[in-house]
């Protein structure tokens, strides 16, 4: 076990939407001293946490930097959340994504094992399965890795350098393959954002306007996990985790988009009609993604706590409390 309690820690992307999660787990249950590395193109300032020790950084630029930064700050533990997440972008910008994705990745693994850090914690994603079918239900960690995105192809790229990093170079790291998560905080308009957004702009419209409709491409089945839960089960992988190894981590549960669109709609107080957008479809869709807790929960003893429909309703205020809007916006 390697306790993370009072400890120096960097969280990489800890500006962003799971990486602040983190940053304030991190510092309020764990005492830790956190340095938050971030360039703030998808993170924001106001997310870093008051007794955080902010740096602007680009991942894809020095490693030596990188390296030197984790040895100022007697780096013990690094977290690395830095990627360009929004998969349609990834359609456009293979390299770009890639280069963030994979070659930043890299950059920050390398430079925390040249500075003596303990262990690293790669988030890596449920992307690289591409797509189960219902007969498959849960995806495991031995479920084939048959990317559907350019995104995909990115992570399953670091997330394979970390299983060989291990073997040739004995570099303590773990990937974690994160499936969806929500709350707080988001910071790009896929799926709950998106539908959120639809929703709130069709109730301005006023009540007499019927039927109220949310438009949106294919009716895949997600797996969302929580923010707040996913961050405490994340730290807690890096403490009891085996290092080489990858590790599945979602809420085991999954919803149809369509009947999110619909549940979505009734926390906000009205009944929600889903329209097709041909134009929302994914070019290579992956059609279900339901994680397979049985590895991870065999080293992690934090479970689940918030409900979807809890989390959804705290995301929900979240939105609202920003002035109806996302900070994207």
């Amino acid at each position: 076990m390697r306790p993370i309690q009072n400890v120096n820690v960097a969280v990489v992307g800890g500006a962003g939407f799971l990486g602040s999660h983190l940053v304030n787990h991190l510092i309020d249950d764990r005492d830790c001293d956190v340095l938050v590395l971030d360039n703030l193109c998808v993170g924001r300032r106001e997310f870093v946490h008051e007794k955080a020790t902010f740096h602007h950084c680009d991942i894809t630029k020095s490693e030596a930097h990188l390296r030197n930064v984790f040895q100022e700050h007697e780096t013990q533990f690094v977290f690395n959340y830095c990627a360009h997440p929004y998969i349609p972008d990834s359609f456009v910008r293979p390299l770009h994504v890639f280069e963030v994705n994979a070659t930043g990745a890299m950059n920050v693994i390398n430079a925390s094992q040249e500075a003596g850090c303990e262990a690293v914690l790669q988030v890596s994603s449920a992307e690289i399965y591409g797509s189960a079918t219902d007969s498959d239900d849960k995806i495991d960690e031995e479920f084939p890795a048959r990317p559907h995105s350019s995104y995909g192809a990115s992570k399953l790229a670091i997330d394979a350098m970390c299983q060989v990093r291990w073997k040739e170079a004995q570099t303590p790291v773990i990937a974690l393959r994160q499936f969806n998560a929500y709350g707080p905080r988001e910071t790009h308009s896929y799926v709950i954002p998106e539908i959120i957004s639809q929703i709130h702009q069709e109730l301005k419209l006023g009540k007499s306007m019927w039927p109220r409709t949310v438009k949106l491409g294919n009716n895949s089945f997600r797996d969302f996990q929580y923010a707040a839960d996913a961050v405490k089960m994340a730290t807690e992988l890096l403490e009891n985790g085996d290092f080489g190894e990858v590790y599945n981590m979602g809420s085991e549960t999954g919803v149809q988009i369509y009947d999110l669109a619909v549940l979505i709609g009734r926390l906000m107080g009205c009944d929600i009609t889903v329209e097709v957008d041909e134009s929302r479809k994914r070019p290579w869709e992956i059609w279900r993604l339901r994680s397979d807790n049985t590895k991870i929960n065999s080293v992690v003893s934090y479970r689940h706590q918030t409900s979807f429909e809890d989390g959804l309703l705290k995301t929900i205020n979240d939105f609202r409390t920003n002035g109806d809007k996302w900070i994207w916006e």
